[in-house]
Formats: C-alpha cells, sequence, structure tokens
C-alpha cells in the first residue's frame, strides 16, 4: 500500500510542477525578477511589499513568511490547483530602510501544490526519485534544462524531505548561489514546497538555512492555525 502511494504522491506532484505554471515557468521567471530587482539590501522598489502573508487558494490557505521577509507583490499566481509566493528582504522591498530586515538575506518561494493522497511520508520515495529523474530536475531548473542541477543531499525527518540542490542556471545574470535547500512538507493537506535561495554576497550555511526552512514552516502553521 504505501509503495501505491509513494507512486500516487509523486504522480501528483510530477503533474502539479509541469502543468500548473505557477509551479514551473512562472516559478522560473518570477524568481529571476525578484532576485535581480528586489532581495537585496540597498535594491529598493519603492512602493512595493510590506506584507509578511498572503492569502491564497480563494481565502483557504494563509502563506506567512519568518520576520524580516515580505511579499514580492508581483510574484504571487494563484492557480486552482496551486499557488506560488516569493518573499524578499521587506525593507528592499518597501524602500523604507526603517522596516525590518531578516538575519540573513536571501529568496523564500512558497510553492502550495495539490492536496496530499496520504500520510506525506508514504511518498517521500516517489519524491525522491522524480527530483532526481530528468523531468524533476528540469521543473526544478530555472532554466528549465535537467542537465543545470544536481541533487546533492536528501533528508527525511518525520514528515518533512530536505532536499539540496545546486543549480548552475541560478548564477547566470543573478546575484543567487548556486546551492540552496528545498522542503517538501503538507501543509494544510497540501504537498507544499518552500525554498531558501542565498545570495551570493549573503553565503548561508547548511544550518542556517534548515533552520530558516523550519521557521517558514512556523509560520505558516501559526498563521493557519495549524499545530
Amino acid at each position: 500500500m504505501h509503495s501505491g502511494l509513494a507512486r500516487r504522491g509523486a504522480a501528483v506532484y510530477a503533474g502539479a510542477m509541469m502543468n500548473i505554471p505557477a509551479l514551473s515557468v512562472l516559478h522560473r521567471r518570477s524568481v529571476r525578477t525578484l532576485i535581480l530587482i528586489a532581495a537585496l539590501a540597498g535594491c529598493t522598489v519603492p512602493g512595493a511589499g510590506g506584507k509578511d502573508r498572503v492569502t491564497v487558494l480563494g481565502g483557504r490557505y494563509v502563506v506567512a513568511a519568518p520576520p524580516g521577509f515580505c511579499v514580492d507583490p508581483g510574484s504571487r499566481r494563484d492557480e486552482r490547483d496551486g499557488s506560488f509566493v516569493l518573499f524578499g528582504d521587506c525593507s528592499a522591498l518597501s524602500g523604507q530602510v526603517s522596516d525590518q530586515r531578516p538575519a540573513h538575506p536571501a529568496v523564500l518561494s512558497a510553492t502550495i501544490g495539490p492536496r496530499t493522497p496520504g500520510p506525506i511520508e508514504t511518498t517521500f520515495p516517489g519524491f525522491e526519485r522524480f527530483f532526481h529523474s530528468p523531468a524533476g530536475r528540469a521543473a526544478l531548473a530555472r532554466s528549465g534544462s535537467a542537465g543545470d542541477v544536481q541533487i546533492l543531499q536528501v533528508r527525511k525527518t518525520g514528515p518533512v524531505m530536505l532536499l539540496k540542490i545546486r543549480d548552475r542556471s541560478g548564477a547566470q545574470g543573478t546575484p543567487v548561489g548556486q546551492t540552496y535547500w528545498r522542503a517538501i512538507v503538507d501543509l494544510g493537506g497540501r504537498i507544499t514546497a518552500l525554498s531558501v535561495l542565498p545570495l551570493k554576497s549573503a553565503p548561508m550555511s547548511d544550518a542556517a538555512q534548515i533552520r530558516l526552512l523550519e521557521d517558514f514552516i512556523a509560520a505558516i502553521r501559526a498563521a493557519n492555525g495549524w499545530s
């Protein structure tokens, strides 16, 4: 039964990544845009940002970020089966030096996918196979090319799967680092992917990225009243 759920979970996630625009092409485009114009301290977009949370999926789901991170208004994509949101440095997005800055300059992304087909832990083997496949690596690549992405490490801790990813295309023409961490987790009964994208100018250790992902998960749970 578990192997069937794993296959189903991978198929569900693959379908989401490949077929919902917000979860593939729009993800790559939005990440590039925010990194280039709004994520760095000192690079401001006056009048933008200012909110640490946004409601998606017809008001059924609140995506919230840790302190110092605010929604990039132009990044939000809300589809029937999923949503995508980017968060950057609040001060950089608003142009207000008095606004709070995050402890670690980075870009955060949240991809809210379809409903989980069962306990998410049982689907992790299927997810892992998918992300190691050409289709999975292409979905992760900002270039859309599977050859640009390498899965460096996979960790499974209870209901959270963590992936350490190297995306060589991420360094082309942007200040983002090549290597980042992504979490796959069930939040509100939906397959949710959260990423921490460090900047070249402000490298983050693996431990710091994972802590920030944990804070990101906690912020979303608190905003929705989930335990």
